[in-house]
């Protein structure tokens, strides 16, 4: 038997007990685990009346502060910002949150255009994009077109996709909650006016709406200089037809070609297209904020279950006395392991 042969066989030797290593670490992980749970559901069998109590006492108190607590009530306003005005009125909105936070009534209801008692019934501001998927393609095939090609080449649309954030999205949704039900459609004038008079973005938008306009003006002169065009030759064919049929030629007829003609009528179709998609954008662009919808009449009380004291002390005093049980079996262990 030569060396190699025997170097081959401990090798294997090695890796078989190396791959039943491997599957014995894991048989003993399950059991470990399996073990534990066993565990933990025998803790909870034999403490479940002191847990169960603890949960309804939690649960009780809970219920009674639903109860006495006023009501939340909330309403929501999906905008569409023009003009990279969606981080201007991410701002705002946090504004508007962090003056309810420190109770600020008075500059709250002066932003908002409400008056203080208003204002205090305010509970908070919340805003997040509505997130789109098939936007960061869009935005992507966008953006690398706008590049030179051998560059968009080496883009890699998981990254930009990663860069995509928030604000980068279309549309996005406004909530406001407030123990007043009937507030909401007094907040979404001062919210889109916070916006729509920045003089920054005025400006933007009177630039924008001039763009568009002279636009407008060269696709229709184009067009219809074309149209002149296209008519000058359907005479002169229609001339040629007619001279034709007599026997006769014209020289300038013999010049006049039937696909150019057709080229025209191309060209006249592709300024169409264009001139509907100028007035397209034109008509997403009339306003700094577009309001999708806005806010209700009034609003939604707030009914999720997590979100009631019922809940949240029936879980904190289940969770206090499992505490507690766990504390008191540490220490009657340490007590036995120190008499032993």
């Amino acid at each position: 038997m030569s060396s190699e042969e025997v170097d081959l066989g401990s090798l294997f030797k090695i890796i078989g007990k190396g791959i039943q290593n491997f599957f014995k670490a894991i048989g003993n992980f399950f059991t470990t685990l399996f073990h534990y749970v066993i565990l933990f559901l025998l803790f909870l069998r034999n403490n479940a009346i002191k847990l169960g109590v603890a949960a309804l006492i939690g649960a009780g108190i809970g219920l009674y502060l639903d109860f006495t607590k006023p009501a939340v009530y909330s309403s929501k306003m999906i905008v569409e910002p023009n003009f990279k005005s969606t981080q201007q009125l991410y701002n705002n909105i946090a504004f508007y949150h962090e003056l309810v936070k420190q109770k600020d009534t008075l500059l709250l209801a002066k932003s908002l255009n409400i008056s203080s008692i208003e204002a205090s019934k305010l509970k908070g501001f919340y805003i997040k994009p509505i997130k789109n998927d098939n936007e960061k393609y869009e935005a992507f095939n966008k953006f690398a077109q706008e590049l030179d090609t051998v560059f968009a080449k080496n883009i890699d649309i998981r990254d930009f996709k990663d860069e995509f954030s928030d604000i980068d999205y279309k549309y996005h949704s406004i909530k406001v909650k407030s123990t007043n039900g009937l507030i909401f459609n007094k907040l979404g004038a001062p919210i889109i006016n916070s916006i729509e008079n920045n003089t920054y973005f005025k400006n933007l938008k009177r630039i924008n709406d001039e763009n568009f306009k002279q636009n407008q003006l060269v696709l229709v002169k184009s067009l219809s200089e074309i149209d002149t065009l296209r008519k000058i030759y359907n005479e002169v064919l229609i001339t040629e037809a007619k001279k034709m049929e007599s026997g006769t030629s014209i020289t300038l007829a013999q010049g006049v070609k039937k696909t150019e003609e057709v080229e025209l009528f191309n060209e006249s179709l592709k300024l169409n297209e264009e001139l509907i998609e100028n007035n397209k954008e034109k008509a997403e662009t009339a306003e700094i904020l577009n309001v999708v919808s806005t806010f209700a009449n009034v609003g939604l009380k707030e009914r999720e279950f997590y979100k009631k004291y019922t809940f949240q002390f029936g879980v904190l005093f289940f969770g206090l006395m499992f505490v507690f049980i766990l504390l008191r079996q540490l220490n009657s262990y340490l007590i036995n392991y120190r008499n032993e």
